[in-house]
């Protein structure tokens, strides 16, 4: 396979993952010229599996020649790996003894668990396999994992119906994952089974954290699951843009840039 193969076959998969992207960070992404990125995604245009619109690109859903599949993952977890990574080291100093936690499924909360204090008890609540396997192992983390059916696209077990499990249970603090935050259109996620579980995770918990890199802000996504200021905390990066920087602080949202 060729450079530029690889090249298209990562920018595809980076779509899909991430549903919608301007081209400046498509570029940025692919450490490549402009004007190089557009060519990419005129090819990628003219085999229906984006669209193009005012300077941005939307992956087409109506494409189904590939799944989501492993590669895809690893696509997901190496976006803005290095902003996730700042993000969830931060948001892991807001864990205290004692708590009870409820950690969502995605790439960047994957590295906040990665991050969890290990030298006193408390209690993780989660759904997804990376997350159990980040934590399954520290003597000192209680771990409940919700069941249901493993989706091995996306690490996740999928519920038709929240589990007793998470019913059944409360928490002191919810770390939250998001695909895209709108001012307009609210937190969105890509998936209907993880929107309900998300639902129920912000009416159980006592403080909400919302952990998303910047590149998420203005970005929609099918399955709306909270406003912002359904959020305590907001933990995301230095160089989010100057309009949601005035949304959130008009909001009263505790926001951490990092």
């Amino acid at each position: 396979m060729s450079s530029k193969e690889k090249r298209l076959l990562y920018l595809k998969n980076m779509l899909q993952v991430e549903k919608s992207m301007r081209i400046t960070d498509i570029s940025q992404q692919l450490g490549v010229s402009i004007m190089t990125a557009r060519r990419d995604i005129d090819m990628l245009a003219q085999q229906g599996i984006v669209k193009i619109l005012h300077g941005g690109v939307v992956y087409n859903a109506n494409d189904v020649t590939n799944s989501l599949s492993d590669y895809m993952l690893n696509v997901a977890e190496n976006l803005n790996k290095d902003k996730k990574k700042s993000i969830g080291q931060l948001a892991a100093t807001f864990v205290e003894a004692n708590d009870i936690l409820f950690i969502d499924a995605g790439s960047t909360t994957e590295l906040f668990a990665n991050f969890l204090p290990t030298d006193f008890p408390y209690t993780v609540i989660c759904y997804s396999i990376n997350i159990f396997l980040a934590v399954s192992s520290h003597k000192n983390i209680t771990v409940v994992l919700a069941g249901g059916m493993y989706d091995r696209t996306t690490t996740i077990l999928e519920q038709s119906t929240v589990s007793s499990v998470l019913l059944s249970n409360r928490t002191k603090k919810a770390f939250m994952s998001a695909g895209g935050v709108h001012h307009k259109l609210g937190v969105t996620c890509a998936r209907q089974g993880e929107c309900m579980v998300k639902k129920h995770a912000l009416a159980s918990t006592m403080e909400s954290f919302l952990l998303v890199d910047s590149s998420k802000f203005g970005n929609v996504h099918p399955c709306f699951f909270a406003d912002t200021t359904q959020f305590n905390h907001i933990i995301t990066n230095t160089d989010l843009s100057d309009e949601y920087r005035a949304l959130l602080e008009t909001e009263g949202i505790d926001t951490r840039y990092i």
